[in-house]
């Protein structure tokens, strides 16, 4: 598989980071993607047929995450959202020169990228449309439950409550011990990973913890985030696109999980299971569905 498109840069913080474009270049609407644990641009399935599913619909795909690959071992929401913001304002801006014409943003997760949607549309900082790193929109494909799908993790469970320790003596952004970081990546393989990282992912209250099964509707004091501060806090409209296949990594089915969510949310989320559909819906079918999801839901922002 291939995907055409441009290759340019942005400035954030002390570095150059890319962005890669492809679909309708010449658009001014832009879905910006975000992928989930070890993906980086090009390694989600669905994004081949979705670039060109917007370059038909007239919008452009955007790709970038520094959280990509290994990179989220060390990594946070709050970075993540920080570098969406700076580059939502670089694509937006007029003064410019490396700017690329952008007027209409949509966001898009893939897994914990989901978690990136939320943690962007339910910050007060989204609310104001005329504010320049304001998004019309998000869509979140796969909001499962990092903390659901790590339950029988033993090398991750086993390390947790040390991780824990450290947070409480300060010492989150240090990285984990080297026999833990040895086999910290997904199939065993060497990752470094902070002591907060490992936590916020699979630990009761965790920054990363938007879609387990016993978030509480309100404000708990176990719990960073609830129903109502997450769905109930959501500055735009709001697309969850959830594949079957996920529902036995998680504690309760999606058609018990979806509807309360929409229930939280007020009318802002919209959802679909997609039947048929693995993690990162790789079936010809179940991505002929998603894009044509996705037309229909950025259409209101034509």
């Amino acid at each position: 598989m291939s995907l055409q498109g441009e290759l340019s840069t942005f400035p954030c913080s002390n570095f150059i980071y890319p962005i890669f474009t492809s679909g309708d270049l010449a658009s001014e609407r832009a879905v910006l993607f975000i992928g989930g644990l070890t993906n980086g641009i090009g390694g989600v399935p669905f994004t081949y047929p979705l670039s060109e599913a917007l370059k038909g619909a007239g919008w452009r795909l955007q790709f970038h995450w520094s959280s990509a690959f290994g990179g989220y071992g060390t990594g946070s929401l709050d970075r993540d959202r920080e570098e969406m913001q700076t580059i939502v304002k670089h694509l937006k801006s007029k003064e410019l020169m490396m700017s690329i014409g952008v007027k209409t943003i949509v966001i898009m997760g893939h897994s914990t990228g989901s978690q990136n949607v939320m943690h962007y549309l339910s910050s007060p900082a989204n609310a104001d449309p005329s504010a320049d790193i304001h998004v019309v929109g998000g869509i979140m494909q796969a909001s499962v439950s990092d903390r659901e799908f790590c339950k029988d993790y033993k090398h991750y469970n086993d390390t947790l409550p040390l991780a824990q320790q450290w947070i409480k003596e300060g010492r989150g952004d240090d990285i984990l011990p080297k026999a833990f970081c040895d086999k910290a990546g997904f199939g065993d393989v060497p990752m470094l990973m902070t002591a907060y990282r490992l936590h916020s992912l699979i630990g009761i209250g965790g920054d990363d913890d938007y879609f387990s099964a016993d978030i509480p509707s309100n404000p708990t004091p176990a719990f960073v985030h609830s129903l109502s501060s997450s769905f109930g806090a959501l500055t735009t409209p709001a697309l969850a696109l959830y594949a079957e296949g996920d529902a036995k990594y998680q504690v309760a089915h999606p058609t018990e999980l979806l509807p309360k969510w929409a229930e939280a949310a007020k009318g802002k989320l919209q959802w679909r299971i997609l039947e048929g559909a693995s993690h990162g819906v790789e079936e010809e079918g179940p991505q002929r569905v998603l894009c044509e999801e996705v037309l229909k839901f950025i259409k209101q922002f034509e």
